[in-house]
């Protein structure tokens, strides 16, 4: 019986000195679960095509031949496939154009430090 009180309190008083660091929560280009599945009026939300350039992140660029291919959220993308109401229009070396209404959106790869 000592022992497992002795255990319980090596256990308690390492658990109290140890720091935590903050959680953070990556989808890996999936909808966030805490995000609402309902507007406030009652209608679907649907991600998939309700989401803004700002929300999307081009993780590699593979380029050679004759079209390049790009990972956009965890999506493997090629010209002229749609990524919800994107379509990709072309793809660089270091970006990718997007067309969304007649309107260009260049995503650009971020540069390690």
């Amino acid at each position: 019986m000592r022992r497992w009180g002795l255990l319980a309190v090596l256990l308690f008083v390492s658990s109290v000195g140890v720091a935590q660091e903050p959680c953070v929560y990556d989808p890996h280009g999936q909808r966030d679960p805490f995000w609402p599945l309902v507007s406030d009026s009652g209608a679907i939300i649907n991600y998939e095509v309700n989401f803004s350039a700002s929300e999307m992140a081009l993780e590699g660029i593979m380029s050679g031949g004759e079209q390049g291919v790009a990972i956009i959220n965890g999506e493997v993308m090629t010209p002229g496939q749609m990524l919800g109401a994107y379509q990709v229009d072309r793809i660089f070396s270091d970006s990718v154009v997007l067309i969304r209404d007649g309107q260009e959106t260049e995503l650009r790869l971020k540069k390690e430090d």
